[in-house]
């Protein structure tokens, strides 16, 4: 299976935002007949490229982003994403990260917000992890969004915290997302 996409590119960005992937990959798994499940998504090279190419088959080295998706019924299905080699014409989307954590409260290394009011939810999920990590750590370092691993749909409560629970310096970091105190995922940057 090979499916085209065109992604936006969300605010003054040069590349394709992990959460655009991320909600692809959802699309496409839900497309095959897994609405629900675990979902384990890398992001191995910045898509400079809107447009792109999704397959599902084996990882190969030469893959930007690949996801590995198991359903409720154990069955498992691997999608991965390479751009084009031409780019097309390029749309952009508004993306303001300090209205998405609008009301969100930092205590030490956690992030909490209560009844966000952004709808889509990974663009939450990411926007305070790098709001977290940028007072944390440091407000000069370009944090990305590497990776996440949990299930799928997010499906968050009105509360929603993430935790750094273990990191290598400032170069990689885990993050528990946690829905009304439930652990539902984790949330890599780097």
């Amino acid at each position: 299976m090979q499916i085209k996409v065109s992604f936006p590119l969300k605010g003054s960005r040069q590349y394709v935002h992990g959460t655009s992937i991320f909600n692809a990959f959802v699309s496409a798994a839900k497309s095959a007949g897994q609405a629900r499940g675990r979902i384990d998504i890398s992001f191995k090279k910045i898509v400079p490229n809107p447009d792109c190419v999704m397959e599902v088959r084996e990882v190969r080295p030469e893959d930007f982003s690949v996801a590995h998706v198991t359903g409720l019924d154990g069955s498992r299905t691997t999608f991965c994403i390479t751009p084009e080699e031409s780019m097309g014409e390029v749309v952009r989307v508004e993306y303001d990260e300090d209205r998405v954590c609008a009301g969100s409260v930092i205590d030490g290394c956690s992030i909490s917000v209560k009844n966000p009011a952004h709808e889509d939810e990974i663009e939450l999920l990411v926007a305070l992890c790098k709001k977290l990590h940028q007072a944390y750590f440091d407000t000069d370092k370009k944090w990305l969004f590497s990776r996440y691993v949990g299930r799928y749909p997010l499906e968050l409560s009105s509360e929603v915290k993430l935790s750094i629970v273990r990191n290598v310096g400032t170069k990689l970091t885990c993050s528990d997302v946690l829905s009304e105190g439930e652990k539902v995922g984790e949330i890599f940057f780097s």
